[in-house]
């Protein structure tokens, strides 16, 4: 007779209709584990089995981790095998020793993956679009999580949650993260983004909002091999009778380097940028 996580991974294999063995391979999971020498010892929440429920907790309507262990209390039971107890206590604990850097290793693994799913003449004009966005996200009130995304000022302490920043590049096609950074709320948004560039492969193309439309950024893009289509920054004019023109309210132009050198870069780093860069502006 099969074990209890053989048949949770069958199981699994066969639920809502996702192909788990395309996106999240078994063998890629071991491999990735084997490289964090990670050993697990529970007969019921090996690795692949916690990293699947999990998967599938996010998608279930009711997200909660008593669903998900009571869905495969079920499971288990119907294969006339005895299940584990219905305390989440368990599949809470196998989920904390999953390493972090699991999780981000198999985020461009998952994102590839569904992109090979998709046939090339559903990109534009045959180029992989990508997005970047920021937001903020609340977490469990925990010493560790005050300790590495403090709350708002403005909250008295033991009156707020911890408090953390999000910026995530994900594929327009599909949807899926490609990559992704977390720091404190008090850490610049745009410094983060900048981190993520180097997941940008040539031919590319990248939207964001106007916090993004800068010379700086641009350039940084364009280093990539990729292309970028921000929305211009209120501060900055436009004026188009100047430049080169395409038609009414479509024209290049030329923006000149900043003359400061921003925080996170060193002045080597700033000195190699070029001292303009051509922008088309619609």
């Amino acid at each position: 007779m099969p074990n209890r996580a053989s048949i949770l991974k069958q199981q699994f294999l066969q639920s809502i209709a996702l192909p788990w063995e395309e996106l999240l391979p078994e063998s890629k999971v071991q491999e990735l584990l084997a490289n964090e020498n990670v050993t697990y010892y529970s007969s019921v929440y090996t690795p692949i089995v916690t990293l699947w429920a999990m998967v599938s907790q996010v998608l279930d309507p009711d997200k909660s981790l008593s669903q998900a262990v009571k869905r495969m209390i079920v499971w288990l039971s119907a294969a006339g095998v005895k299940p584990p107890s219905s305390d989440t206590g368990a599949y809470s604990k196998a989920r904390q020793r999953l390493p972090e850097r699991l999780v981000q290793q198999l985020v461009p693994v998952v994102a590839e993956a569904l992109e090979k799913q998709v046939p090339t003449e559903q990109q534009w004009c045959g180029r992989r679009v990508r997005v970047l966005d920021g937001t903020t996200v609340l977490m469990s009130d925990t010493p560790a999580n005050q300790a590495e995304y403090p709350q708002h000022t403005n909250q008295k302490t033991g009156c707020g949650f911890p408090i953390a920043k999000i910026v995530v590049l994900f594929s327009l096609l599909t949807g899926a993260v490609v990559s992704a950074g977390i720091a404190s709320l008090t850490t610049s948004e745009i410094v983060m983004s900048r981190l993520l560039y180097g997941n940008l492969l040539p031919d590319d193309v990248i939207l964001a909002d106007r916090a993004y439309g800068n010379y700086l950024d641009l350039v940084l893009v364009k280093q990539q091999g990729a292309d970028a289509v921000f929305r211009k920054n209120h501060l900055r004019k436009t004026d188009f009778r100047r430049g080169k023109k395409f038609g009414i309210g479509d024209h290049q132009v030329v923006w000149d380097k900043p003359q400061q050198c921003p925080k996170h870069m060193s002045n080597e780093e700033f000195e190699a940028l070029p001292s303009n860069f051509i922008v088309r502006e619609v």
